[in-house]
């Protein structure tokens, strides 16, 4: 366990940027964090407690997971997915929706989940999960159009102009200031969530299982699992996250002789500039600290 911490506080200090991290062995149940109830700007990692309380009201009944939905034009959200370019009439199951959530971290689909099972609704489940530092209080579309200055109530024809006309503002406050309506969440609180998903201590067996499965389909790839084996013999259960200067990605990796949680953080809003120029930092930077923590583990 040494090896570890010394692995996190070097990576802690080597940075300009702000990390966290978050360390776990489900094994022995020992754990290690640095900035462990630091709250991040969670980006796309807010998809976990949304994919839990999707899950928690099908358990309840309030909804089927076979339940189909049809896409509309109203429902596009801008960044990562695949949705947006479709068109709308599309028909899945709530399921498949909540796939493209976590697998390519589709953000009309999150936000099509996220109007289906209610923000209230995510937040008493946050609350539920004793978690005191994470909270999501926007959509995708919402915390999109706020760090780059669009209008909460421009229409798509209308964010599109502004945005090919060069003079919006974008708004840092996001990534500072968690006192507002926002998206945040720390290395401690995520182990929480996904030890309880992994530990089956949250819904039914069933469902933790299913939710780990939509875990270890994820496809964005370059961080956790990137430097890892790809034989076969790994699995990564992770949900990542990013937004400009925000790099996330938190899981749990499985290998035939250990099982451990990883949860990391990084949001260089006030790193060097050196830092911030050089090409694709925080996926190496993610990648770096799992294959050195795996190495370590694996000697």
């Amino acid at each position: 366990m040494k090896h570890i911490e010394a692995i996190m506080d070097y990576y802690a200090g080597k940075t300009t940027g702000q990390l966290g991290l978050g360390f776990k062995n489900f094994k022995t149940g020992h754990a290690y964090y640095v900035a462990g109830d630091t709250r991040f700007p969670a980006a796309s990692t807010f998809k976990v407690p949304l994919l839990i309380e999707l899950f928690h009201q099908a358990a309840e009944g309030k909804l089927a997971l076979t339940d189909t939905y049809t896409l509309q034009k109203e429902d596009i959200a801008p960044g990562s997915g695949l949705l947006m370019s479709l068109s709308p009439g599309v028909n899945m199951s709530i399921l498949d929706y909540a796939r493209l959530m976590m697998m390519i971290s589709d953000n009309t689909a999150t936000d099509i989940l996220f109007r289906l099972v209610g923000k209230k609704n995510i937040l008493a489940m946050i609350q539920a999960m004793g978690l005191e530092n994470t909270r999501g209080d926007l959509t995708c579309r919402e915390l999109l159009f706020t760090l780059i200055g669009i209008p909460q109530d421009a229409t798509g024809e209308e964010a599109e102009a502004l945005m090919a006309g060069g003079k919006l503002v974008p708004n840092d406050d996001l990534y500072t200031k968690f006192d507002i309506p926002n998206a945040f969440c720390s290395p401690k609180d995520m182990m929480t969530m996904l030890s309880l998903i992994y530990d089956e201590a949250i819904l039914t067996p069933d469902a933790c299982r299913q939710m780990r499965d939509i875990l270890a389909a994820c496809i964005t790839n370059s961080r956790i699992p990137y430097h890892l084996p790809q034989d076969g013999t790994v699995t990564v259960m992770h949900k990542t996250g990013t937004l400009p200067h925000v790099f996330n990605d938190c899981g749990i990796v499985v290998t035939p002789t250990q099982t451990y949680g990883l949860t990391i953080f990084y949001n260089r809003i006030h790193a060097s500039d050196a830092e911030k120029a050089t090409p694709h930092f925080g996926d190496f930077l993610l990648a770096d600290i799992s294959k050195e923590i795996y190495d370590a583990l694996h000697r």
